[in-house]
């Protein structure tokens, strides 16, 4: 079994949460690598996030939220 074959399979809705947080980014007009500083973050691994490659921790959820001057709530209310 090759590593991609392990690689376990990423959630819809982290998926669809990325696109989210890439289109808030844009829209906020603020650069990957400035939200990645603010949240304290590599960009690489918010990009990650943004595109759908990588599950987030709640943890990261919160200093991504926090980057964005928004609640944890806020920053997940989008439609699915």
């Amino acid at each position: 079994m090759s590593k991609r074959e392990r690689k376990k399979e990423i959630p819809t809705f982290c998926i669809e949460f990325g696109k989210h947080l890439r289109a808030l980014r844009l829209e906020k007009d603020v650069s990957i690598e400035e939200i990645a500083f603010k949240a304290g973050i590599d960009a690489q691994n918010l990009r990650k996030y943004e595109l759908g490659k990588q599950e987030m921790k709640i943890s990261m959820l919160k200093r991504i939220a926090d980057a964005f001057d928004m609640t944890t709530s806020e920053l997940l209310s989008f439609d699915k």
